[in-house]
């Protein structure tokens, strides 16, 4: 009875983060995974199997790779077993498990390093850059590595000890859904803060002052409206404004080139309400 051992996964979970090695636009994640699970067709089958039982990994893949896809790789793991000792179940059945299953899963691993990991460790780690601290860019790519290798590791394990009722089970309950949620809530809180603390642009040009027998008054946009009623909504409106002409698929580079002509339009205006 052939058996895997531990070093067999855990090679096979490492190669997976090579995946995308030789990407191509035909088949994807195709050769990186076939090269993946090298290790296990090695271990359960004999040699004269290896290029047959190799090649089925040459058809189209694509998923996210590194955080929650590797779940993906001990489910096939645990199905190549049972395949090489009872022959119970077939190839098309493992390449079906493994279509079914990219396309859920790339979207919630998108989501998880993406669009909670990246921007809650970006957004602490810059405001230490930011301050002058060596250790903002340090810090962001050791934790980084580490939540990613350790979400990976227990993801492709999980895969493995429970099969693939084991992803089916974890999309059913809806607890995954919820932590989704709680944690983007924290990463647009982060992010929010970012939007005040690094995006500078006011109206302080617009004011004037009126000077008579009794004193003087004065008014300033920024300071006496802006500041005073509604802080941070100037940054606010511009992030609001890019997200906004991105969602009508204006083109970033555009974008950009509105932002710099927006500036330099402004530091011409307050200069030329220095002059005068």
């Amino acid at each position: 009875m052939a058996q895997l051992r531990k070093s067999d996964l855990v090679k096979n979970w490492l190669l997976g983060y090579s995946s995308e090695t030789c990407y191509n636009y035909e088949r994807l994640q195709a050769l990186g995974n076939a090269n993946a699970f090298i290790p296990i067709i090695k271990r359960l089958y004999k040699e004269d199997q290896y290029a047959e039982e190799i090649s089925k990994y040459m058809n189209f893949f694509n998923t996210e790779p590194s955080y929650m896809g590797t779940v993906i790789h001990g489910i096939t793991a645990a199905m190549e077993e049972k395949r090489a000792n009872d022959g119970d179940i077939t190839a098309d059945e493992i390449l079906s498990v493994r279509s079914a299953l990219m396309g859920p899963l790339a979207g919630i691993g998108d989501v998880v390093s993406q669009s909670i990991v990246y921007p809650i460790l970006a957004g602490v780690c810059i405001q230490l850059a930011l301050a002058g601290n060596y250790a903002g860019p340090i810090l962001f790519e050791v934790i980084y590595k580490v939540i990613m290798l350790t979400l990976g590791y227990n993801m492709y394990m999980m895969g493995y000890r429970k099969g693939k009722s084991a992803i089916i089970s974890f999309l059913k309950t809806g607890l995954l859904n919820k932590i989704l949620e709680l944690v983007s809530i924290v990463g647009l809180m982060v992010i929010g803060s970012m939007a005040v603390n690094n995006i500078s642009f006011n109206f302080s040009l617009i004011g004037w002052e009126v000077t008579n027998e009794i004193g003087s008054v004065a008014f300033n946009l920024q300071t006496t409206v802006f500041d005073a009623l509604l802080p941070g909504m100037v940054p606010l409106a511009l992030v609001l404004g890019v997200w906004g002409l991105l969602k009508k698929r204006v083109k970033p580079t555009v974008i950009i080139l509105l932002m710099f002509v927006l500036a330099f339009a402004t530091i011409g205006l307050a200069a030329l309400c220095g002059a005068y």
